[in-house]
């Protein structure tokens, strides 16, 4: 049960990655008076897109320091140039996804670079990763702003951890501007360090809130982790509590199965199962 954004304007991984939905779909299964499809459609594009860059930066991250790499099924494309910079102190690494659009393995067309910057003790247990936006458009869409990625090499489970906080400004392609901040945090817990993006699986926890042109602010809490598989092109469980303009409630992303479904509880206890 996996990822309605374009219906809910709810999040996504993590990405892989949460993939924008019908929004047509969604006044087959809510009143229109319990969904604003416009305002949900921005949200999913923030969502899905914050997804994207969050899985661009963290394998950037790992293709370069991890001690099993390896060209077999990487997450970033060839088309994707990795340029090193090094002081006394730091690493800098600049991933360039040109200016004619790079396909990433979501499947988006991104364009522009992430600049990140680390201390060069990468065997240290905690580490502060630095990242900003250049000329940056997922679908041409533009992202703008920043992000810390503390970066924990084993976590109290024994599993890479990483906290993301960001504060962005997203553009979309009618001029439309619209901004985010909050955090979340990534657990690694299968597939870390062997080399191969294809059987990675997260475990995703965070809240943020979106504010949009119009003055309204969509919040967005992680009740029950998320469960991201990199096999996979939904959301295969976890629960999310919604707060938007017009409705509130709970999606509900399944047992663990791959699948399109999702139920979505409103706050008078209503249930719809929602198809992806």
């Amino acid at each position: 049960m996996k990822n309605n954004i374009l219906k809910f304007g709810f999040i996504a991984f993590f990405t892989v990655v949460l993939v924008g939905c019908n929004n047509e779909e969604a006044t087959d299964q809510l009143s229109v008076d319990e969904i604003d499809r416009e305002e949900a459609t921005l949200t999913a594009t923030i969502d899905d897109g914050s997804e994207v860059l969050s899985d661009l930066t963290l394998q950037g991250f790992e293709d370069e320091e991890s001690l099993a790499k390896s060209n077999i099924n990487r997450f970033l494309p060839d088309c994707a140039t990795v340029t090193i910079e090094l002081t006394d102190t730091t690493k800098n690494v600049t991933i360039d996804f040109g200016t004619e659009g790079c396909e990433v393995r979501s499947g988006h067309i991104v364009k522009g670079k992430i600049l990140m910057s680390y201390e060069l003790d990468t065997d240290a247990l905690s580490l502060l990763i630095n990242y900003s936006l250049e000329d940056f458009f997922i679908d041409n869409v533009q992202f703008a702003g920043s992000r810390t990625i503390t970066r924990l090499k084993s976590n109290e489970n024994g599993n890479p951890q990483y906290t993301m906080s960001f504060d962005f400004k997203v553009t979309f392609v009618d001029g439309t501007q619209a901004s985010r901040t909050g955090s979340k945090t990534r657990e690694w817990i299968e597939g870390a360090f062997n080399g191969n993006w294809g059987d990675n699986v997260f475990l995703i926890t965070g809240d943020w809130q979106t504010n949009l042109a119009n003055g309204n602010v969509h919040s967005t809490t992680i009740s029950t982790p998320l469960r991201r598989e990199a096999s996979c092109r939904f959301l295969v469980s976890g629960v999310v509590e919604l707060v938007r303009t017009t409705y509130n409630g709970s999606l509900n992303y399944g047992d663990g199965s791959c699948d399109n479904a999702a139920v979505f509880t409103n706050s008078e206890g209503e249930e719809r199962e929602i198809l992806l």
